[in-house]
C-alpha cells in the first residue's frame, strides 16, 4: 500500500503519522473532514517530472486537479507553468502573484467576460477550442483596448480511444472537446491568413487515469502528423502540447507509469512520426496534474456511527463524504481505508464505509478492512484524495467544504480554511431582511396585451 501513501507516511506506536505529524493530532487541531497534503511529497513529484522531461519542456500544472494560492506559489517557484479552466481559477492564480505570462487559459465553453479578462491580465496562451472562438477573442481584445494579445493553441479531437473510464474520455467520437483535424486545419489557415494573432502551436489531451505509456506515443504522432502539412501556419519554433492524464494508484498493487516512462513514450512517438525533420524546431508542453498531486494528499474523517446492517454486515458512518468527495459515485472511484487511531492487527473486519449524506450512493467504500475493533470517535485516513477532490467538492446538505492542511518536518499550516455556515449562507440576499410582503395571486397574474 505504499505506493498510494504520501512518501512521509509512517506508523508507529499505533497511529499514523504524515510530514511528522501524527494524523489525530491533525484531526484534533483542525477538525474533519479534513484534505491533509504532504508538501516533501508534492515537491518530489515536480522534480520528478521536470528530470524526466529537461529544463527545456514548458512543463505544465493542470489546475482543475487541485489549487490553492500554497500550491501555486510552489509552483512558480518551481519553473512550472499553470492551466486553468475558469474565471475563478484565474483569478486564484493571478492574486498568488502567479506570472500571467506562464498561464494557458482552457475550457470548452469559455464566457466573453473570462476572456477579456484573460487578454487584460495578460495571459501567455489560450486554447481554441471551436472555430467560433476566433471571433469571440477579436471581440474580447476590442473590448479591453489591448493589441498584446495572448499566443493561441488549437486544441485537436484526434480519432483515439483512451482505455479509461468513458467520462474521463476527451478524445475521439462523442467528446466535445476539441475540433477535428479538417476543421482546425482550416481555423489554423484563417488565423495565420489574418496575421492578428500568434498561432503558437497544438494541443491534443487525450484523457485522464491513463495507464498505457503506448497511447501518449499516438498522442504525439497525432500532433505531428497535423502540424507538418500547415507549418507554415506556425512560428519558427511550434508548440506541441501533449497534454496530461499519467495515471496516479488509489489502490494497493495498482501499477501506473513513471514520470520517466511517460517521457519516454512522447519521445518515442515523436522520433516514429519524423518529428524533427518534418517540424523542425518544436517546444513540447505537457500538463500532468493528478500524477503529481493524487497521492501527496490523504482525506480525514471522524467516525460518528457505527452500526449493523440487516444482512450486509457492518457500516461506518463518517463525518463527510459526497459533499467533500464526488468521485466514489460519480466514477465508481475505489480507495484504501487506514484506521490511523489504531494498529493493524489480525482481529480485522470488513466494514462498509458510508458518508453523512442524504443519499444512498454516498458510500466512500463498500468494502474497508480495519481492525475489528474500530470505534466512534476513531479517525480514518483515505490517501489518494489530492486530486479531484477538494477541486470537486461541493455544499450539498448545506455541509462547508473542508479545510486543507500542507504538512511537512514536523509542521503542520492551514492554508484553506474551513468554511463556516456564514461563507454558506452570505449568497443568499432574502437572509436577515424584513420577510416580503405578501402578495395576492392576483396581482402577478400576467397582464393581457393591449
Amino acid at each position: 500500500m505504499k505506493h498510494v501513501l504520501p512518501v512521509s507516511w509512517t506508523e508507529a506506536g499505533g497511529g499514523g503519522r504524515v510530514g511528522g505529524v501524527a494524523v489525530t493530532e491533525l484531526a484534533a487541531r483542525f477538525g474533519t473532514p479534513l484534505v491533509v497534503v504532504d508538501e516533501s511529497h508534492l515537491q518530489d513529484r515536480l522534480a520528478r517530472f521536470r528530470a524526466a522531461f529537461g529544463t527545456d519542456a514548458g512543463l505544465t500544472y493542470a489546475g482543475k486537479a487541485f489549487l490553492c494560492g500554497a500550491l501555486v506559489r510552489l509552483l512558480a517557484r518551481e519553473g512550472w507553468l499553470v492551466d486553468v479552466v475558469s474565471g475563478g481559477e484565474l483569478e486564484l492564480v493571478r492574486r498568488a502573484g502567479f506570472p500571467m505570462r506562464d498561464v494557458i487559459l482552457h475550457g470548452n465553453a469559455k464566457s466573453a467576460a473570462e476572456l477579456e479578462r484573460a487578454i487584460e491580465y495578460g495571459v501567455g496562451r489560450i486554447v481554441v477550442d471551436h472555430p467560433d472562438e476566433v471571433d469571440d477573442l477579436r471581440r474580447a481584445a476590442a473590448a479591453v483596448g489591448s493589441h498584446d494579445h495572448p499566443d493561441l493553441l488549437l486544441r485537436l479531437n484526434v480519432d483515439l480511444t483512451p482505455e479509461t473510464h468513458e467520462k474521463v474520455r476527451t478524445v475521439g467520437p462523442g467528446t466535445h472537446f476539441g475540433m477535428a483535424p479538417p476543421v482546425a486545419a482550416s481555423v489554423a489557415r484563417r488565423i495565420a491568413g489574418a496575421g492578428e494573432w500568434r498561432l503558437a502551436g497544438v494541443h491534443i489531451h487525450a484523457g485522464s487515469q491513463i495507464r498505457d505509456p503506448a497511447l501518449f506515443a499516438r498522442v504525439a504522432e497525432a500532433a505531428v502528423g497535423f502540424v507538418a502539412p500547415l507549418r507554415r501556419c506556425f512560428p519558427e519554433t511550434v508548440e506541441l502540447d501533449l497534454g496530461g492524464g499519467l495515471a496516479a494508484p488509489y489502490r494497493a498493487g495498482e501499477e501506473v507509469p513513471s514520470p520517466q516512462e511517460y517521457a519516454e513514450a512522447l519521445e518515442a512517438g515523436l522520433r516514429r512520426s519524423d518529428a524533427e525533420a518534418r517540424l523542425g524546431a518544436y517546444r513540447l508542453i505537457v500538463e500532468p496534474g493528478r500524477s503529481v498531486i493524487a497521492n501527496a494528499g490523504l482525506t480525514l474523517y471522524t467516525i460518528h456511527a457505527r452500526k449493523r446492517l440487516d444482512g450486509a454486515g457492518e457500516a461506518l458512518a463518517v463525518d463527510g463524504g459526497l459533499s467533500d468527495n464526488p468521485r466514489p459515485s460519480l466514477y465508481g472511484a475505489s480507495y484504501e481505508v487506514l484506521n490511523a487511531s489504531r494498529p493493524r492487527g489480525e482481529a480485522e473486519r470488513t466494514f462498509r464505509v458510508v458518508g453523512r449524506h442524504c443519499e444512498s450512493g454516498d458510500v466512500v467504500a463498500p468494502a474497508a478492512t480495519l481492525p475489528g475493533d474500530t470505534a466512534v470517535g476513531d479517525v480514518l485516513a483515505i490517501p489518494g484524495t489530492g486530486a479531484y477532490v477538494f477541486a470537486m467538492s461541493s455544499r450539498y446538505n448545506g455541509v462547508g467544504r473542508p479545510a486543507v492542511v500542507f504538512v511537512r518536518g514536523g509542521a503542520a499550516r492551514e492554508v484553506v480554511r474551513r468554511e463556516t455556515d456564514d461563507d454558506l449562507l452570505a449568497c443568499d440576499l432574502t437572509l436577515g431582511s424584513p420577510e416580503p410582503a405578501r402578495v395576492s395571486a392576483a396581482a402577478i397574474r400576467p397582464s393581457r396585451a393591449r
